[in-house]
């Protein structure tokens, strides 16, 4: 499924990118794919995704720091 329509973002496109980066934020997940928001619809979802991924992997988060 489609994150951010602007970009061409999936889901799961994203949330690897943000896994792999370790990224703490939603700018720091888009700037992994290379890309930017755009237009702002995805950012609450981006969120959540971002958010989901600190709760499932707190090692990501402690990483990032």
């Amino acid at each position: 499924m489609y994150l951010c329509i602007c970009n061409a973002l999936k889901d799961r496109e994203f949330k690897a990118a943000a896994q792999t980066a370790g990224a703490r934020d939603v700018v720091g997940a888009f700037k992994a794919c290379n890309a930017r928001p755009k237009c702002g619809r995805c950012l609450e979802d981006a969120a959540a995704m971002i958010l989901g991924l600190k709760e499932s992997h707190p090692a990501m988060v402690e990483a990032a720091e």
